[in-house]
């Protein structure tokens, strides 16, 4: 074997150690960044399904309390009404064409679904649709009747029923009056309900329906459903329904995952009003049917690469003069595995601002949430946050504070003002919603839910969160309830050692507070609210910002007569 001979062995040798390592590392590499763009869009396909599922079940919730409390508001004012009228002596007859009337007019200009309103006055029976009960129609043990009297003088739900002429589920809320005898009622046909069921999906996935704490199917997707109760039908018993409502009723509104018919689904539900859980259950394989469709497609894109590059790399072996030009293909359709891989880092960064902006969504869901253990529906949160935004707005147009406001603090105060009672969360039903005086100690634990609150605020948000979104949502949870004068909690800090956006959210907190009512005080008149800000404008107040508020005060009541 000559000196020429073994060199070219060798480096025969050489080239196919090469050849064999391209061959690896290539494959090596478009593997990892497969797995690597399918686990990330995977997880943030998952995390965005969850978050915009739980969204729309909070907001078909809100659609359904605000449909009870519409109807429990319109009982109490004719409860008020009829009482009234009952203390004055009117007679039946003047109580009947008063219902009569109201009936009509709550169908035609209220809501259609508020069918009659009825009762029993001075143990006379009155309708007011003018339907006159069967002989041996007793009132007093109608479920209308026996559910108000449990009562004790608060409006009450009946259990829901099926009404078989007309196919609709119906509840009744009733109320007794002042003297503890007469009860009024008010019949309500759910269908509505119904249409709220057959909506819920999530992107065209998925089915929803409506159950009370028994069991009792108030709306479903599926209408031959509705009426049914998984819990009691001896036909549900057994079956994994009956297993899902159970387990829906005792994760009281949680989101949990389960097995339904051999599928992994997930199953969304939020409790309202403690005796209604409002479902939507989701089917995985079918919601994320899309995602590995894209696993597949990626794959196959990857292995017509890998056998692009095999095939010029065993050219490159077998022919070596060819070696130069197969190695500029290579290198282009490297660059276009490169190209391809940022794209796809592209869309996922895409993917991951859109699943920042559900959190923002699901922040402020979260805090109406806990806002309404305080006997609020959710108005404070949303009103404070409209205050928030409108000061900081006329700031930045008039230049006020410019080192600190700018269009990014705008976002990130308005965002933030939601969370800032947030821990109340951790405040005893008791003390929150007691409604006299708090007492020494009471007032010491209620000081606590600011420091809770900051607290709570930097789990939620996390490592991983926008660091001034953060910080300001940290300072308004925290320093709300601090004064100018340095005589607040839970610090005691004075004047400008006091976060600005917590400067801000004590204005926006208060007049809010002022112009509600709570259940241990009344509501104070609009122009009252205005004066007490400025007469407590240097001492709790900064009085630049109280300033501010009065520039914007028409705004402000605008606002508030469109609410």
């Amino acid at each position: 074997m000559n000196k020429e001979t073994g060199e070219k062995i060798y480096a025969a040798g050489k080239d196919k150690m090469h050849y064999v390592l391209t061959l690896f590392f290539t494959l090596a590499a478009l593997l990892a960044i497969v797995c690597y763009s399918f686990g990330s869009f995977y997880s943030i396909a998952r995390n965005d399904a969850v978050t915009i599922g739980e969204l729309a079940v909070s907001e078909e919730s809100e659609k359904l309390n605000n449909f009870l409390l519409r109807g429990l508001d319109v009982l109490q004012v004719t409860g008020l009404t009829i009482d009234h009228m009952l203390q004055e002596g009117k007679s039946s007859d003047e109580i009947t064409q008063y219902l009569l009337y109201e009936s009509q007019a709550y169908q035609i200009h209220m809501d259609p679904y508020f069918t009659g309103i009825y009762g029993l006055f001075r143990d006379d029976y009155i309708d007011g649709i003018g339907w006159v009960p069967e002989e041996g129609y007793v009132p007093k043990e109608r479920p209308w009747y026996t559910a108000a009297m449990e009562g004790n003088g608060k409006p009450v739900v009946v259990s829901p029923y099926l009404d078989a002429q007309t196919d609709s589920i119906m509840i009744s809320v009733s109320q007794t009056l002042s003297d503890g005898e007469s009860v009024v009622s008010l019949d309500i046909v759910m269908d509505e309900m119904q249409l709220l069921a057959e909506e819920m999906n999530l992107n065209g996935n998925g089915y929803g329906f409506i159950i009370d704490k028994t069991g009792f199917i108030v709306a479903h997707s599926d209408r031959q459903m509705k009426g049914r109760n998984f819990l009691t039908d001896q036909d549900m018993k057994d079956t994994e329904l009956h297993d899902l409502a159970s387990q829906i009723i005792q994760a009281a509104g949680t989101t949990i995952r389960t097995e339904l018919s051999g599928k992994s689904s997930t199953i969304f539900s939020n409790v309202v009003q403690d005796d209604w859980y409002v479902v939507m259950v989701i089917d995985e394989e079918q919601l994320f049917q899309r995602v590995r469709n894209n696993l597949y497609h990626n794959l196959i894109i990857s292995l017509l690469i890998f056998a692009l590059v095999v095939y010029f790399c065993t050219a490159s072996y077998f022919n070596r003069i060819k070696a130069l030009h197969y190695a500029q293909q290579l290198q282009q359709s490297q660059r276009t595995l490169e190209k391809r891989v940022e794209e796809q880092t592209l869309e996922i960064k895409k993917q991951t601002e859109h699943m920042l902006q559900m959190q923002e969504h699901v922040i402020e869901g979260m805090a109406t949430l806990i806002e309404s253990r305080d006997n609020n529906t959710g108005r404070h949160v949303m009103s404070t946050k409209k205050y928030v935004e409108m000061i900081v707005q006329y700031m930045y147009e008039h230049h006020i504070h410019p080192e600190e406001v700018n269009k990014d603090y705008i976002s990130k105060i308005t965002n933030a003002a939601p969370l800032h009672d947030v821990g109340k969360i951790m405040i005893s039903d008791t003390i929150l919603n007691k409604p006299g005086k708090f007492t020494p100690e009471e007032f010491e634990i209620m000081k606590n839910h600011s420091r809770l609150g900051s607290e709570i605020v930097e789990d939620i948000l996390g490592e991983n969160a926008d660091k001034n979104l953060l910080q300001i949502s940290s300072d308004v949870a925290h320093f709300h309830h601090e004064k100018w004068d340095g005589s607040g909690y839970p610090e005691g800090l004075k004047g400008k050692d006091i976060p600005l956006c917590a400067r801000i959210m004590a204005v926006a907190d208060v007049f809010d507070a002022l112009i509600s009512r709570r259940v241990y005080k009344n509501e104070v008149p609009l122009d009252k609210a205005f004066t007490i800000l400025q007469e407590e404008s240097g001492s709790h107040f900064d009085p630049q910002i109280v300033e501010v508020f009065m520039a914007i005060r028409k705004d402000v009541e605008t606002y508030l007569q469109q609410t």
